[in-house]
C-alpha cells in the first residue's frame, strides 16, 4: 500500500512545481497540500475504506480548484492551467471512480459525480456513469429521470430522453414523476415540430402518455400536474380540455375544488363551474369564478382548512385581478360566510375580528354576535373571551359574568392569564375593585398566581392604602410570593416621603416567609437599615438569620455579609 501511495504522490509532483513556479502558493502550502494529499492516500488505499474518507478528500481538491481559480483572478495568471487544474480534475475522476466502485450502493454519489464532470468539462465521462448507475440503480425512478433529463437539458437530443423514460416506465409502470416528464417531452417534441402531420402524431402520443398514466396512478395530484403542463404550453386544447374534464370528474375529492379555483384566478375557466357563479358582485370573472368554486365547495365539504385556503387565495389576489377596496370586501364576505357557516379556524377569527374592528365597519352588537357565536363552537379558545371583555370593559356585570363563564370551562392556566387580561384592561377604578373582590372566590392556585399583578394594578388604580389592604390581605393568607412584598416595599419606598415603619413590616413579613434557605432576602433587609433605617438593629437581624437559615445556607449567608463589608 505505502509503494502505491509514494508512487501517486510522485504523479502530483510536478503540478506542486508549476504552482510554486506560478507563485500561486508559498513552499509552505505546498508542504501542506502534499501532506495532506498523502494522509488522504493512506485513508482510500487502506484495506477497510470509510464513505468519509473519499468524501473528505474530494471536498479537500475541490476547494482546492476554487482557491486556485481564486488566485489566479487575483494575480491575472493564465498560464500552466493544463498543469495544474486539468491535472487535478484528472486525479479527481479517478478518486470518484474508486468511490463509486467501493460504494455503488450509494446513489447520491453517482449524482455528485455527474455534477464534478459538468463542472470540470468532462461532459464526455457523463453517458457512462449514467449507464452504470441504471444498471446498479434502475430500480429507482428517479434515476431514469435523470438520465432523461441529461440528455433533454445538457444534449438536447429529446429522442434519446425519451427512450430512457419509456424504459423506466416499463420498469416503474406506477411512477408518476416518469409519466409527467414524458408528457412533457411529448409535447417539447410536438411543439418543436414543423410538419403538421408528425404534429398531430406527436400530440396522441402525449394524449396515451397521460391516459396510460392515469391508469396506474389514482392520485389526482398526478391529474392537476399534467394540467399544469398542458396548460403552460397551451398548443392543443383537446388534451388540456380532455384532462381539465377528467379533474372534474374527480370532484367528490376535497382537493380537486383548491384546485380548480387557483386556475380560475389564473385565467384557465371550467364551464361546469358558471352554475355556481352569483351576478350580485361586480368583481372581474376570474375572481366571481374563484369564490363561486370555494362556496360551492364549502357547502359540501365544510371544512377549516379549506376555508382558510378560500380567504387566504383572496388576500393574496394581484392586482390586475381587482382593487384593493374589491379585495377587501372579497375577503370580509369570504370571513363572514365561513363564520355563519362555524368553519373558521381559531387564527381566522383572530383575523377576522382585528380586521372587522380595523376597517371600523362592525357595531358593538355585530361583534357581540360574532363573538358569541365563535365561543359557542371554541368555548376553550381564550382569545375570545378577551376579546368579549374588551369590548364591555367598561360595564361590570358583563365582564364579571364573561369570567365566571370562561372558569367553568377554561383551563386553570387560561383563567389566570384572563384575569390578568382584565386587570391590564379595565380602566375604571371601581370595576377594577369590584373584580378583584370577585376574584379572591376563584381557586387559591389562580388567585395566588395573580397577586403580584393584583398588588400592583390596585396602586395604579386605587392608590397608597388599597395597595396596603390588598397586601395585608395577601399576607394573611400564605403562601406568598417572595414578588409580593418586594413590589409593596418599592411602593413603600417610592412615595415622596416613605414610612419606614410599614418598609420594615414588609420586610418582616419577607423574612417570616422566606428566610429560612433565602439568604437574599435578609441581606436586603440589613442593606435597608444599613442606608435608610437603624443602624444598630443590624446585629440582631444578623443573629436572627443565623438562627432561622437552615444548615446549608448559613455558611453562604456569612460569607455574603464578609464580602459585603469588605466591599
Amino acid at each position: 500500500m505505502a509503494e502505491q501511495v509514494n508512487q501517486r504522490i510522485e504523479g502530483m509532483i510536478n503540478e506542486l512545481e508549476q504552482m510554486r513556479r506560478t507563485n500561486l502558493y508559498e513552499d509552505d502550502e505546498i508542504r501542506e497540500i502534499s501532506r495532506k494529499r498523502k494522509e488522504f492516500e493512506y485513508k482510500i488505499q487502506r484495506r477497510i475504506k470509510e464513505k468519509s474518507d473519499f468524501v473528505q478528500y474530494i471536498a479537500f481538491e475541490l476547494a482546492l480548484l476554487e482557491d486556485i481559480s481564486l488566485r489566479r483572478k487575483q494575480a491575472k495568471l493564465g498560464e500552466k492551467k493544463k498543469d495544474i487544474e486539468y491535472a487535478i480534475a484528472k486525479r479527481l475522476n479517478k478518486v470518484f471512480k474508486q468511490f463509486i466502485f467501493r460504494f455503488q450502493n450509494d446513489i447520491a454519489i453517482y449524482f455528485e459525480y455527474i455534477k464534478f464532470c459538468q463542472a470540470v468539462g468532462f461532459d464526455y465521462a457523463v453517458s457512462a456513469i449514467i449507464d452504470q448507475m441504471l444498471r446498479v440503480h434502475g430500480d429507482k425512478p428517479k434515476t431514469w429521470q435523470l438520465a432523461s433529463k441529461w440528455e433533454s437539458k445538457e444534449q438536447n437530443n429529446l429522442e434519446n430522453a425519451r427512450n430512457f423514460l419509456l424504459k423506466g416506465i416499463h420498469r416503474h409502470p406506477n411512477s408518476d414523476i416518469l409519466y409527467l416528464d414524458l408528457f412533457d417531452i411529448e409535447l417539447m417534441i410536438a411543439f418543436k415540430t414543423e410538419d403538421e402531420t408528425e404534429k398531430a402524431k406527436n400530440f396522441k402520443r402525449a394524449d396515451v402518455v397521460w391516459r396510460n398514466g392515469m391508469k396506474n396512478i389514482p392520485d389526482v395530484n398526478y391529474l392537476f400536474k399534467l394540467c399544469d403542463i398542458s396548460l403552460r404550453y397551451g398548443v392543443n386544447e383537446d388534451i388540456s380540455n380532455s384532462i381539465k374534464q377528467e379533474i372534474w370528474n374527480r370532484r367528490s375529492e376535497k382537493r380537486v375544488w383548491s384546485y380548480i379555483a387557483s386556475k380560475e384566478l389564473e385565467g384557465y375557466h371550467w364551464k361546469d363551474i358558471e352554475e355556481y357563479v352569483s351576478e350580485e358582485f361586480s368583481y372581474s370573472k376570474e375572481l366571481n369564478y374563484y369564490i363561486a368554486v370555494y362556496e360551492e365547495a364549502l357547502m359540501q365539504f365544510p371544512d377549516e382548512n379549506l376555508s382558510t385556503m378560500y380567504i387566504h387565495g383572496l388576500l393574496g389576489l394581484k392586482d390586475n385581478l381587482c382593487t384593493d377596496l374589491q379585495k377587501i370586501c372579497a375577503v370580509k364576505q369570504a370571513w363572514f360566510f365561513s363564520h355563519e357557516n362555524g368553519l373558521l379556524s381559531n387564527d381566522m377569527y383572530v383575523f377576522g375580528i382585528k380586521m372587522l374592528k380595523l376597517e371600523g365597519e362592525i357595531t358593538e352588537t355585530q361583534l357581540t354576535e360574532v363573538l358569541d357565536t365563535a365561543l359557542a363552537k371554541n368555548p376553550l379558545y381564550r382569545y375570545l373571551w378577551e376579546e368579549k371583555i374588551l369590548l364591555h370593559k367598561n360595564d361590570e356585570d358583563v365582564i364579571l359574568k364573561t369570567l365566571k363563564d370562561a372558569t367553568k370551562i377554561l383551563k386553570t392556566d387560561d383563567v389566570r392569564c384572563l384575569w390578568n387580561f382584565v386587570f391590564d384592561n379595565i380602566e375604571s377604578h371601581m370595576v377594577f375593585k369590584n373584580c378583584y373582590s370577585k376574584l379572591q372566590s376563584c381557586e387559591s392556585v389562580v388567585f395566588m398566581t395573580l397577586k403580584p399583578t393584583l398588588l400592583k394594578k390596585m396602586y395604579e388604580h386605587n392608590g397608597l392604602k388599597a395597595a396596603r389592604q390588598v397586601y395585608e390581605e395577601c399576607i394573611r393568607t400564605p403562601p406568598t410570593q417572595e414578588e409580593v412584598h418586594s413590589i409593596m416595599i418599592d411602593i413603600e419606598m417610592n412615595q415622596e416621603k416613605p414610612s419606614l415603619k410599614n418598609v420594615r413590616k414588609c420586610y418582616e413579613a419577607l423574612v417570616q416567609h422566606h428566610g429560612k434557605s433565602n439568604i437574599k432576602v435578609w441581606m436586603d433587609y440589613i442593606n435597608f437599615e444599613q442606608k435608610y433605617g437603624n443602624a444598630q438593629a443590624v446585629p440582631s437581624i444578623h443573629r436572627r438569620a443565623i438562627g432561622m437559615l437552615d444548615k446549608n445556607s448559613v455558611d453562604d449567608f456569612i460569607k455574603a455579609q464578609t464580602l459585603a463589608k469588605l466591599n
